[in-house]
């Protein structure tokens, strides 16, 4: 009887994590990273880069690509990431990792992430693609429909789906409904109060040739073009109470088209990290370092709006 001998495959995986806009992707990178040895890497949608310093107990292994979408013009700069890490890791300039976690953002169609990790005969060498995590927002399914082409891409490119703030959603079954009707067999892991399994998710398998998503592996990405990046800058301390005042104010007339406002502010006794999506943001709290700027990523609010709604706070206080 002929047997075949399996060569064991030793390169590193590259697990993808997305997801559409405020869905809990950073919180998930944060469960994963806790469990595995992982080089992170973040993209971000804006000029500023901010996402990476939420992730927590990976100071020393977590970059930032910032001021770009992984799916158009910042590719290249993934497979050069990806590639000094290689040579670093042969060299022993930095620790070994056994896995690379890649967090797009939020507004990047992941299917080129993954064609650049097929078709790079560089990064084949060192690495495969691991299994598309897309994460997807239970509670707030509105969201989705601003940029509803790349949600969808997102759904269907996935390998497995986070269904996050199930605790929150009167109906999680809308959303899985929603998944099945673009990812028919995916698993479905549902995350209360942001708790999951992440050995479930590290060791999903990669599927190939999912019905109805060829599309999705393209290199032609578009984007929506409401879609408005825009930063808001901080030259000298503001007082907390103006901050919370702005906030306030700007979720009130715009909230709804507020797709992810993110960023370090600079306050009376340091600087704070500000972090919301539409009508919801979090208590603000300190951190240690980071440009003070707000990243805006909007539903066609113009940055000049955001500017003068500021001017007349700031000279009304």
């Amino acid at each position: 009887m002929n047997r075949h001998r399996v060569t064991p495959d030793g390169r590193t995986p590259v697990v993808v994590v997305t997801g559409f806009l405020g869905s809990g992707k950073t919180t998930l990178v944060n469960k994963l990273v806790r469990v595995s040895d992982s080089l992170v890497i973040v993209n971000e949608f804006g000029e500023v880069p901010v996402d990476h310093l939420l992730v927590e107990n990976s100071t020393e292994k977590a970059v930032a690509l910032p001021n770009g979408c992984l799916c158009c013009h910042l590719r290249g700069d993934l497979e050069e990431t990806l590639i000094g890490a290689a040579m670093r890791r042969r060299r022993g300039d930095i620790a070994g990792f056994d896995r690379v976690i890649v967090e797009t953002s939020g507004l990047a169609d992941p299917g080129p992430v993954a064609q650049t990790l097929y078709a790079d005969q560089a990064l084949s060498r060192d690495f495969k693609l691991g299994p598309i995590v897309t994460v997807v927002d239970a509670f707030d399914l509105q969201s989705r429909k601003i940029s509803a082409g790349i949600a969808r891409a997102q759904i269907a490119a996935a390998d497995v789906v986070v269904l996050s703030k199930v605790d929150r959603a009167g109906d999680p079954g809308a959303a899985e409904a929603e998944v099945r009707a673009l990812n028919a067999g995916v698993p479905c892991i549902r995350a209360e109060f942001g708790e999951v399994d992440p050995r479930a998710i590290l060791e999903a398998k990669p599927g190939t040739a999912k019905p109805g998503t060829d599309h999705v592996f393209t290199t032609a990405p578009a984007h929506d073009s409401k879609i408005r990046s825009f930063t808001l800058g901080f030259a000298q301390p503001v007082r907390r109470e103006l901050l919370q005042h702005f906030i306030s104010t700007l979720v009130e007339l715009r909230g709804a088209d507020l797709l992810r406002v993110k960023g370090v502010v600079p306050v009376e006794g340091g600087l704070v990290l500000v972090q919301g999506v539409r009508h919801v943001f979090d208590r603000l709290r300190p951190v240690d370092g980071g440009e003070p700027a707000l990243v805006f990523i909007t539903n066609g609010v113009e940055k000049s709006e955001v500017e003068a709604l500021w001017r007349a706070m700031k000279g009304l206080s």
